[in-house]
């Protein structure tokens, strides 16, 4: 294996590039010193594509996405080349849903490749400053995406992983759940429904109505299958993205949920 290809982690990889600021991450350049090159052409079927031989390969990205998601797709791709290189005789082909619908998938390729990318473009050292002490929605999320030029969906992931506040985003279709990300201060009884309460943002979205923008507070309940929730808000902001999905931030702005969850934990850890 050639210096190029051996495998090292995100933040060595821009430590090694001395990148100190999120417009110094250039995709194109770090894939060319990591000897892949990225091309952009049409594709079918698949955000995008990984050819590899040897010690070269090609990473083809679809030019019609946006930049944003361009980006994400040719790091994911890359993730792929560093990590799983000796299995890579031929062809990876990824498909856009399969990029978000494998997040809770920990021991999966597909996860590993998304964390690759999201520590290469959103790496934790340029992001967590920059997101301290803000309210987890899709504003502060649209203009962090600005900044580092990702997309939506993984900027709001991001988010609700290194932000301040204990958070979750949820992605659901017209169908039910599609996948869920909860934040590392949120506790791991706490499940999302499987669809939204009828009184929140995402249930009349995902219904075509129009609602205004920005988050509003509602009855946990709607969102969260504990058995406390009916005795606690949260804070909902949902988005809307081109394939009908709605996107949702979960903010617990009063943690008192999290609170009572956490000593109901406690007491049954220690009978």
């Amino acid at each position: 294996m050639s210096d190029y290809t051996r495998y090292r982690t995100a933040k060595f990889l821009l430590d090694e590039l001395g990148i100190t600021e999120p417009e110094d991450i250039c995709i194109a350049a770090i894939a060319q010193h990591c000897n892949a090159t990225i091309i952009y052409k049409p594709l079918v079927g698949c955000a995008a594509r990984l050819v590899g031989q040897g010690d070269r390969a090609i990473i083809s990205v679809d030019q019609d996405a946006n930049q944003g998601r361009q980006r994400f797709s040719a790091a994911h791709e890359l993730g792929h080349w560093l990590f799983h290189r000796l299995q890579v005789t031929s062809l990876v082909s990824c498909q856009e849903q399969v990029f978000w619908s494998e997040w809770g998938q920990q021991k999966s390729k597909e996860n590993q490749a998304n964390t690759y990318a999201s520590d290469l473009l959103l790496p934790e050292f340029l992001f967590t400053p920059r997101v301290r002490n803000l309210e987890i929605t899709f504003q502060v999320v649209k203009t962090l995406a600005e900044l580092f030029q990702t997309s939506i969906t993984a900027t709001a992931i991001r988010l609700v992983q290194l932000g301040s506040f204990p958070a979750m985003i949820v992605c659901h279709s017209k169908q039910g759940r599609q996948w869920f990300v909860r934040g590392p201060d949120v506790p791991t009884v706490i499940w999302p429904l499987d669809k939204p309460g009828i009184h929140s943002v995402a249930h009349d979205l995902l219904r075509g109505d129009d609602v205004p923008g920005g988050p509003v507070i509602i009855q946990a309940d709607n969102w969260i299958s504990h058995n406390s929730s009916r005795h606690h808000r949260i804070q909902e902001d949902a988005f809307r993205l081109r394939g009908g999905e709605v996107l949702s931030l979960l903010w617990w702005k009063d943690e008192s949920q999290l609170s009572v969850i956490e000593e109901q934990e406690d007491d049954r850890d220690s009978e």
